[in-house]
C-alpha cells in the first residue's frame, strides 16, 4: 500500500525495510501515519503525545505536518509538542502556553494563556510566547534566518 505521501507500506515492511529493523523514531512515524491517514471514518477527538519524540525535523516536517493537517478536517487533535515545525507547519488554530513557577520548597505552580499565532504582536502575545519556548526567542529566531539566508 502507498499513503497519500507516497510512503510504501507493506506487510512486512515500510519503504523496503522490513518493521523489525526500524529505528524508534521510524517506527513511531509508521504508527501515526498509518493511525491518521487509515482511520479516516474517526470523527472522536485524538490527543497525541510528543509525536516527534526520536524524530528528525525534516521528518516531521515533510510527513507528521501534512497527515495532521488532512486529519484535522474532519477530527480534534490536540496535539502536546515541544517542536515548532508541528505548531507552525500543522496550522495550529489554537496554542496553549503552559508556564510552571517552583515556589521555594512548594509544589510548582501551573498557569496556561492560550491564542492564535496569527494576530496581536504585543510582549504576551501567543505568537511571542511560542517563539520564545520553541525557537530560543526573537533574537535566536531572526540569527538562524540571517545565517540560512534562504532566497525565496
Amino acid at each position: 500500500m502507498t499513503t497519500p505521501g507516497g510512503i510504501c507500506l507493506t506487510p512486512g515492511g515500510y519503504n523496503g525495510t522490513r518493521l523489525e529493523d526500524l529505528s524508534p523514531g521510524t517506527k513511531g512515524i509508521v504508527l501515526l501515519i498509518l493511525y491518521l491517514a487509515m482511520d479516516k471514518k474517526d470523527t472522536r477527538p485524538l490527543l497525541i503525545d510528543q509525536p516527534e519524540q526520536n524524530l528528525d525535523n525534516e521528518s516531521i516536517y515533510s510527513l507528521l505536518a501534512s497527515y495532521f493537517r488532512r486529519a484535522k478536517l474532519r477530527r480534534q487533535i490536540l496535539l502536546i509538542t515541544h517542536n515548532p515545525n508541528l505548531v507552525v507547519n500543522t496550522d495550529a488554530e489554537q496554542v496553549i502556553v503552559a508556564q510552571c513557577v517552583k515556589e521555594n520548597g512548594g509544589l510548582p505552580s501551573f498557569s496556561y494563556s492560550a491564542g492564535a499565532l496569527e494576530g496581536c504582536k504585543d510582549v504576551q502575545s501567543t505568537r511571542q510566547q511560542v517563539c520564545r519556548i520553541l525557537e530560543g526567542g526573537a533574537a535566536a529566531f531572526q540569527k538562524r534566518e540571517r545565517r540560512y539566508s534562504l532566497d525565496s
